[in-house]
């Protein structure tokens, strides 16, 4: 499943796997799974009396269960158990349909719950352009949702969707993801000097390269290309220098009728970009063999 959705929207196998499900809105098989293996207690606490085979089965499982030993109730004890939050399912012995139906509420409230936390993680700094973000309504304000599909991924020119998808997820070839990564002898580097290629001055992360850098003639024509269409078609836009690079990027692909000329900016600024080679530091020779560094 993981390895599907990534191709789809494009994205590298370094990728975090949790966006590949707040983004599209899938549900992780693990835990579709658990919900589905759920519907079958639902559907045998409605058989009455003992008379019947499969009660006489479920009843013997049950008891296997509570003994310890090996039976399809000790799995879906087992399981419910090792999910990543806390979900508590009644006796099986017991249960009925409203019970199942509460334990299937809890795990779905707890996935999505779990997958924002995995976004919102002030340890994994991948995402940070994900976060407090809100999810533009056609017809209301705009509200957060763990877990949908998301407007940017309609743009119907694949290269640009999956070039403003690389950067939203954090798989694209600016410097802040390359460097992160540890290839050709070569560390993992301080963020701090993952700079960009142009101007060698600031870090070289998707909303400075969108939206500050001025050392490219092509990229800043491309910019004001940009921003006078988005002027046109949005009313009162901020200026672009009135407020923080990265909270504008946030408020310029929260807009869903502009969406699709947000990525193909996405996608003309990430060739720009392409066409120069990225600016790696010198190192130490000792960093050659081992990096002490993390971020």
């Amino acid at each position: 499943q993981v390895y599907i959705i990534r191709r789809i929207l494009g994205l590298n196998k370094r990728s975090m796997t949790a966006p590949l499900f707040t983004e599209t809105g899938l549900v992780p098989l693990r835990f579709r799974r658990v919900t589905l293996a759920l519907t079958h207690p639902k559907y045998l606490s409605t058989l009455k009396g003992h008379n019947r085979y499969v009660r006489v089965a479920v009843d013997d499982s049950v008891q296997l269960s509570d003994e310890g030993k090996a039976s399809w109730a000790m799995d879906l004890r087992y399981v419910i158990h090792n999910l990543p939050f806390n979900v508590m399912l009644p006796p099986l012995s017991t249960i009925t349909p409203q019970m199942v139906n509460a334990v299937i509420k809890s795990v779905n409230a707890g996935l999505r719950a779990y997958l924002q936390w995995s976004i919102d993680d002030p340890n994994s700094p991948k995402l940070f352009l994900l976060r407090g973000r809100l999810e533009p309504e056609k017809d209301s304000a705009p509200i957060q949702k763990e877990l949908c599909f998301r407007h940017y991924l309609s743009v119907v020119n694949p290269k640009h969707r999956k070039a403003l998808t690389r950067l939203l997820l954090s798989s694209h070839c600016l410097a802040l993801e390359r460097l992160r990564w540890v290839e050709h002898r070569r560390p993992r580097i301080d963020q701090n000097l993952r700079l960009c290629r142009f101007c060698k001055a600031e870090i070289e992360s998707p909303e400075h390269a969108l939206l500050q850098c001025t050392a490219s003639a092509d990229l800043v024509l491309l910019r004001e290309d940009f921003m006078a269409r988005m002027n046109n078609d949005i009313k009162r836009l901020p200026a672009l220098n009135s407020m923080p690079a990265l909270e504008f990027f946030t408020l310029m692909i929260s807009y869903r009728h502009t969406i699709s000329l947000v990525a193909k900016y996405a996608f003309g600024v990430t060739e720009i970009f392409e066409s120069t080679p990225m600016l790696s530091p010198a190192l130490p020779l000792h960093w050659m063999t081992q990096s002490q560094n993390t971020d």
